[in-house]
């Protein structure tokens, strides 16, 4: 089993998912943040920790396939229900909402302000 060329995969398919820049699988998952929940982080882990014992030649036989296997399956799952330009449309709107909302604000106060002195008497 290639556990280096899982990792290299998984860890293309995060950034380009995420929106994050591509490097190896912890530097990815590192980047993340709260984008990938708590248990996806430990699925991730279980992948780089499978990858640095694979490439030691004393400990290549600790690896369990299984535990890899389902891991790059979780987060593939995951990473599947990702929509990027959702996300961005979303963060979009988020800014434009602010910018609306302050101007909205700032008149409602002078309104308030003018209606309290008397102005619309």
């Amino acid at each position: 089993m290639d556990v280096s060329g899982i990792a290299n995969d998984l860890a293309e398919v995060m950034a380009r998912q995420l929106r994050l820049r591509s490097g190896t699988l912890a530097a990815v998952t590192a980047r993340a943040g709260r984008r990938l929940p708590r248990h996806l982080r430990a699925e991730a882990e279980t992948i780089i920790e499978a990858e640095a014992n694979a490439a030691h030649p004393k400990f290549a036989h600790r690896v369990d396939a299984r535990a890899v296997k389902k891991a790059d399956r979780v987060l593939r799952d995951f990473l599947a229900k990702q929509d990027p330009k959702a996300e961005r449309i979303a963060a979009v709107l988020d800014r434009l909402a602010v910018i609306v909302f302050i101007p909205f604000v700032i008149v409602l106060v002078a309104f308030l302000v003018a209606l309290r002195q008397g102005y619309f008497d």
